[in-house]
């Protein structure tokens, strides 16, 4: 399955709000075709980087549409390193 990340500039993104759009999705896995992987938030700067697993990237348009995030850009993830390891996606 391919491998999206997503930037985003949310200026009013609290804590409250953070919580609220992600409380429906159980085991981060909103849909069977849609897999939310992790998602980094900085309150201070209204940053955030979400990451998602899905066979089209449209899948994941459709869960930052129904959570309400915009997103600066959308990209495919061709490496991901994670503690020691990498490998291709």
């Amino acid at each position: 399955m391919a491998r999206f990340m997503a930037l985003h500039t949310i200026p009013d993104m609290s804590q409250e709000k953070f919580e609220s759009a992600l409380k429906d999705v159980k085991n981060w896995r909103p849909d069977r075709r849609t897999t939310i992987v992790k998602i980094y938030c900085n309150l201070s700067d209204g940053k955030m980087v979400s990451e998602c697993e899905a066979v089209e990237q449209a899948h994941f348009e459709d869960w930052l549409n129904q959570v309400g995030w915009p997103y600066d850009a959308i990209y495919k993830v061709d490496l991901v390193h994670q503690v020691g390891h990498i490998w291709a996606v």
